[in-house]
């Protein structure tokens, strides 16, 4: 049942408070300065909503809002456990295998050197 709370709490998040709160925050800059400044016409809530989501379509920002609620749900509903308690049972070598295995695997787009036949380039 907390799992489903939590998942309901982020999606409400995400997807209701923070457009409401930057759609009030863009409508009150508008109106209070690109008109006096550029002589447009005040916007009202949902055109700042709309200005919202037009930013982040615009910016990539729901990019980076997909893999928050993507990541938060996957921890909510896949892991169960306590993630810090789990690290700090981990010994020295656990550790340092986690962090060979994450730099094999999520190298980017830099190039690991993985064995000495590459030391020489």
């Amino acid at each position: 049942m907390k799992k489903t709370i939590k998942a309901i709490a982020t999606l409400v998040l995400f997807a209701g408070v923070i457009p409401a709160i930057a759609a009030t925050a863009i409508t009150y800059i508008w109106n209070t300065i690109v008109t006096a400044a550029c002589g447009f016409a005040a916007i009202g809530f949902w055109q700042g909503v709309g200005m919202f989501f037009l930013g982040q379509l615009l910016t990539g920002g729901f990019v980076f809002a997909i893999f928050l609620i993507g990541g938060s749900l996957h921890k909510i509903f896949n892991h169960e456990g306590d993630w810090h308690s789990h690290w700090h049972n981990m010994t020295q070598q656990q550790r340092r295998e986690f962090f060979e295995r994450r730099r094999r695997e999520h190298s980017g787009f830099r190039r690991v050197k993985t064995d000495d036949t590459d030391a020489g380039e």
